[in-house]
């Protein structure tokens, strides 16, 4: 953990005096246990003492169950748009990290995803979480993780669900050029030899891995104030060559 991290972990035992009488939850990333603060329109969003949101928790506790019984201590994850408490993990788990971006100056390597500087079947997991919401061509991006995975690999690529159907949008002033729907993960299928869908109902609800925002017209609405969210696991096969 940073100094800055541990500095911002102290705040922790103020926020649950703060927080008292509010439901109480446990971080599996960080153990804390007790009230998560809100963060805008969801309600129990996030940890007060790591600071994560529930996306970063479905995410951890997913990744915890697909690599249990996998070795990795001679493997290499690319982590893109890495986020600090799952960098922690990874450092620890895999014996080669590197970290990515297109802006950030704090990581390894400097690439646009849609163009990525390494070799075919050169890296073993590939990380990035709502990165594929900005690259203009997307399927090259996701072909592009394809091409650098080895056989065997696994590119862990979630997105936020935004509706039932993915709208694409190339304006200029857009926030995201891919507003992903449910049949997002389709995309992954034309390049993955298959892909499986963790969601938030699969992992104790002690968690807080739901996001509470009373969304009632969501897609993953399943009621009492709360909308699932979605890891999906893509895998390359152990003879598939790119």
């Amino acid at each position: 953990m940073s100094f800055s991290s541990k500095i911002k972990s102290l705040r922790a035992p103020f926020f649950k005096l703060f927080l008292k009488g509010k439901p109480e939850f446990i971080c599996p990333l960080c153990h804390y246990h007790g009230p998560f603060k809100d963060k805008k329109s969801r309600l129990h969003a996030k940890c007060p003492k790591c600071g994560e949101l529930e996306r970063v928790r479905l995410q951890y506790l997913v990744y915890k169950k697909v690599f249990d019984q996998i070795d990795t201590k001679n493997s290499t994850i690319l982590h893109i748009a890495p986020e600090r408490s799952l960098s922690a993990f990874f450092k620890q788990d895999f014996g080669k990290y590197v970290s990515a971006d297109l802006f950030r100056q704090d990581v390894d390597m400097q690439f646009d995803v849609q163009e990525i500087p390494l070799e075919d079947a050169s890296v073993d997991v590939v990380y990035a979480s709502h990165i594929l919401l900005y690259p203009h061509d997307d399927i090259k991006a996701i072909s592009e993780i394809r091409r650098i995975l080895k056989p065997n690999g696994i590119a862990i690529l979630p997105m936020p669900i935004f509706a039932e159907k993915t709208v694409d949008d190339f304006g200029e002033n857009v926030r995201w050029t891919h507003q992903s729907g449910l049949d997002y993960f389709d995309r992954y299928r034309q390049f993955f030899d298959h892909v499986d869908l963790y969601y938030s109902h699969m992992f104790p609800e002690t968690y807080q891995l739901y996001l509470c925002d009373n969304d009632t017209d969501h897609p993953l609405y399943v009621g009492n104030g709360k909308r699932e969210d979605i890891v999906p696991i893509c895998y390359v096969s152990a003879q598939e060559s790119y």
